[in-house]
């Protein structure tokens, strides 16, 4: 036999440039439902699918029942068929939900949160106190029912600085997910205004230069929800549930 681009690896002569097409049959059927399998479980517990930076998280998994079953492909190879496949794979596992009489749709709970800027490099700060989420922030709140997300941005800036904003532009949103609710906060930003500063229950409000804003004790999130106000190319932040807490990635 020749062992031209072949290599020992634990025991075994192994062919180090295998395609997946060169799989048989039976193997490939079985990582197809490996791959569904760790797809599924991805999205049952993080409620979303992997994106493009965490096929490696499925990928990985799927690889080692791979290597446990004994079939010998390069990693490279598996990756590349995963990434061309998860769009059928995701279908699959939506459509595995519905037969379940399962609701695909989210729950989701919506917010609002808006940086006011004076033309003069200071932003409206409020120290939040008076429930769990504490710590420097921007004014928002919830959008209620049937009410319109620029009308909310607008109402809830007004309750709790008692300011009246004008055409609040979106600059991105910031979300996450919690005992199965789709918590969604819109990103706001405004710089036209009126009315006389005035605190609420909510908190202290102050105007205050941003620079200086970002040394103080920040609410959770707020630097991920400053990136986003200050750039023209990040617009969402989700924040996944680590073993150390919340972790936010930019899109």
């Amino acid at each position: 036999m020749s062992q031209k681009n072949h290599e020992i690896t634990d025991g075994r002569l192994v062919q180090t440039d295998k395609k997946y097409s060169h799989l048989k049959l039976k193997q490939k059927e079985k990582i197809a439902e490996w791959m569904f399998q760790e797809t599924r479980d991805f999205y049952t517990k993080k409620y979303t699918f992997p994106n493009d930076k965490q096929l490696s998280e499925v990928v990985d998994k799927v690889y080692e029942k791979i290597e446990q079953a004994g079939i010998w492909i390069p990693y490279g190879e598996v990756f590349k068929h995963y990434k061309s496949k998860r769009s059928n794979i995701n279908k699959r596992v939506k459509r595995l939900f519905n037969e379940k009489g399962e609701n695909y749709i989210d729950q989701a709970c919506f917010m609002n949160m808006c940086m006011i800027c004076d033309n003069a490099g200071n932003v409206l700060a409020l120290d939040k106190v008076n429930d769990s989420y504490t710590g420097t922030t921007f004014p928002g709140g919830h959008v209620e029912k049937n009410e319109i997300f620029n009308d909310s941005v607008i109402r809830e800036v007004w309750e709790e600085t008692g300011l009246k904003i004008e055409n609040p532009k979106l600059r991105g949103v910031y979300h996450w997910h919690r005992n199965g609710i789709h918590n969604v906060l819109f990103l706001y930003k405004a710089e036209k205004f009126s009315g006389e500063l005035k605190s609420s229950e909510e908190g202290k409000v102050y105007w205050i230069p941003l620079e200086e804003l970002k040394k103080r004790e920040l609410a959770t999130g707020m630097e991920y929800v400053l990136e986003i106000m200050e750039s023209d190319q990040v617009n969402e932040c989700y924040m996944k549930r680590e073993t150390q807490g919340y972790v936010g990635t930019l899109y």
